[in-house]
């Protein structure tokens, strides 16, 4: 499928937090150039936001439109978003899995805002399956920067 990665325009951003909504994913802050996007033409495909906090970066808003899932757009979604930072990443999820390829690795230790965002999945975005908080660090010669 082909499809590119950008920063969403106004227009692909309302119609991206139309789907944040849909998708019941975390809506809080929602500021456009935190946003990639990727589309087909026109069309939202998928999207994702990198979300600095006081303590940490946060990869967080991940979302595949329905009929476009499993053809690698959030793959390449995430890996825009690891490519445009320089520092560690955390997430808070319920797929694991999925995120493991990419280098995160599940931790029990995480600056206040991850916490933070542990108890608003838990409290208002209620699923069955458990959520997780994640890391990926990011090296520097032979250096892990936190």
């Amino acid at each position: 499928m082909k499809f590119s990665l950008q920063k969403p325009t106004d227009k692909q951003f309302i119609e991206i937090c139309k789907f944040i909504k849909e998708f019941e994913l975390d809506n809080r802050d929602l500021r456009k150039e935190q946003f990639i996007v990727a589309v087909d033409n026109t069309n939202v495909l998928g999207f994702g936001r990198l979300r600095q906090h006081a303590d940490c970066m946060e990869l967080c808003s991940l979302g595949v439109v329905t009929p476009h899932r499993r053809k690698g757009i959030g793959k390449a979604i995430v890996n825009q978003l690891i490519k445009s930072t320089a520092n560690s990443v955390f997430l808070v999820c319920i797929i694991p899995d999925f995120f493991r390829p990419f280098g995160f690795r599940i931790v029990e230790e995480y600056p206040a805002s991850v916490k933070d965002k542990l108890n608003y999945c838990t409290q208002e975005l209620v699923v069955p399956e458990t959520y997780v908080a994640m890391l990926l660090l990011f090296k520097v010669k032979g250096c892990v920067l936190y």
